[in-house]
């Protein structure tokens, strides 16, 4: 344990500083914003030290500190600004579709058809009984089959 003592107390900013690049770096190749905290907490922490010269203890608090801050206070609102989370459509982008318009592509039997949006057709449900030809608006999306009713 004694080991782990002596090397706390060789610290220097630097050693901050590159630990801060070597976590900023890494956030680049993931893109997950969890590396991002802790890197700019490390760049806190190597400034205070070569600016104030704290010990090694208080650079230990500083940086714990910092991370847990930065994670609670930041994060949300890079999080809200970079749209990161289960309210995009990036990988559903079937969602994007609600409330689109279309037409049958087929006639519905048994709740089931096919609708044409764009240049897709797509696999479609509804309650009410739908020709092929008339208009549909998408009203939910269930994996990759649309819930539609008539227009």
């Amino acid at each position: 344990m004694d080991w782990l003592i002596d090397a706390f107390q060789q610290l220097q900013f630097w050693h901050w500083l590159t630990l801060g690049l070597v976590l900023l770096l890494a956030e680049l190749v993931t893109g997950s914003t969890y590396l991002l905290w802790p890197g700019v907490a490390a760049w806190i922490t190597g400034l205070a030290a070569m600016l104030l010269g704290v010990p090694w203890a208080a650079q230990l608090i500083i940086f714990a500190l910092a991370s847990i801050a930065l994670l609670l206070i930041a994060r949300p609102l890079v999080k809200n600004r970079l749209l990161i989370g289960p309210d995009t459509d990036l990988n559903e982008p079937g969602r994007q579709l609600a409330g689109a318009m279309g037409v049958a592509a087929q006639a519905f039997q048994r709740g089931q058809g096919r609708v044409r949006l764009g240049d897709s057709e797509w696999l479609a449900v509804s309650e009410e009984a739908i020709e092929t030809g008339d208009s549909v608006k998408v009203v939910g999306v269930d994996g990759t089959t649309l819930q539609v009713r008539r227009v």
